[in-house]
């Protein structure tokens, strides 16, 4: 038995927002884990919320998560389409039986998760060839992650169970008989010797990155603050960039894209 997998040459996306909104646009989509815990109404307030923005792309969304007080303030809000329920237990999905969805989105929430496995299994029962599972994770080599262990700290969301890599997210979701179709690495970091708002006019961002349509709006940000805020980050700038070179498994997380035959 090989211990030394060898890692594909996968794009970079800059953040995961852009591609999976683009991915859900004029889509059917059921969101799992719909409910923000501890961040809900802040990022409500703000229009921060993904499940917020899904609405906005989405040509019917549902969305579906345990937390019964945060899936009561969405439905307070005008939300409707909501489920309370653990997505481990296929009973949850008894209610959506027979409906078909072109995407199920579970992003950022599998890490949660007591067992992953048992999802997979659960969900299987809306999955149809044409559905595409999109499943984000934070990944166990990011380079903030490992910087942090020089310091004897764990950079850890307290609440998550397990890491992912590529080899064991890949291996779990074939393992419950499902296929990979598209495999992507995000990256929060700045990375690229020029920042974005120069990137259109110069040619030096040589990482593999993938381009997708964005779909959210922000607001302006004065040129001098943003060449403030580049200079700030050049030094883990030319780190990120260096090592995205080597491989872009140093990024922040993964989106797998999957499906599963009939």
């Amino acid at each position: 038995m090989n211990p030394y997998i060898e890692l594909p040459r996968v794009a970079i996306v800059r953040g995961r927002q852009d591609i999976i909104l683009s991915r859900c646009y004029g889509k059917k989509v059921l969101h799992l884990g719909c409910v923000d815990a501890g961040l809900l109404e802040e990022r409500f307030i703000h229009q921060e919320l993904m499940h917020q923005k899904l609405k906005l792309v989405a040509n019917e969304l549902w969305g579906v998560d345990v937390n019964i007080e945060g899936i009561t303030f969405l439905r307070s809000k005008g939300i409707d389409k909501l489920i309370v329920g653990d997505i481990c237990d296929s009973n949850t999905f008894d209610p959506l039986r027979g409906l078909t969805f072109d995407v199920i989105l579970v992003s950022e929430v599998v890490e949660h998760l007591e067992n992953p496995g048992l999802f997979l299994d659960a969900v299987s029962i809306l999955m149809m060839p044409e559905t595409e599972l999109i499943i984000t994770v934070p990944n166990a080599f990011r380079i903030d992650t490992l910087l942090q262990l020089f310091r004897g700290i764990e950079y850890v969301h307290p609440d998550h169970n397990y890491w992912f890599s590529y080899h064991t997210l890949t291996t779990l979701v074939q393992k419950k008989g499902y296929r990979i179709g598209e495999f992507y690495v995000y990256s929060l970091q700045p990375y690229g010797l020029f920042p974005t708002f120069l990137r259109k006019s110069f040619k030096h961002d040589r990482v593999n990155t993938v381009t997708v349509p964005s779909v959210t709006s922000q607001p302006p940000v004065a040129l001098r603050d943003r060449i403030y805020k580049y200079l700030l980050s050049f030094p883990k700038r030319i780190l990120a960039t260096f090592l995205y070179k080597l491989t872009p498994f140093w990024g922040d997380g993964l989106i797998a894209i999957v499906h599963r035959d009939a």
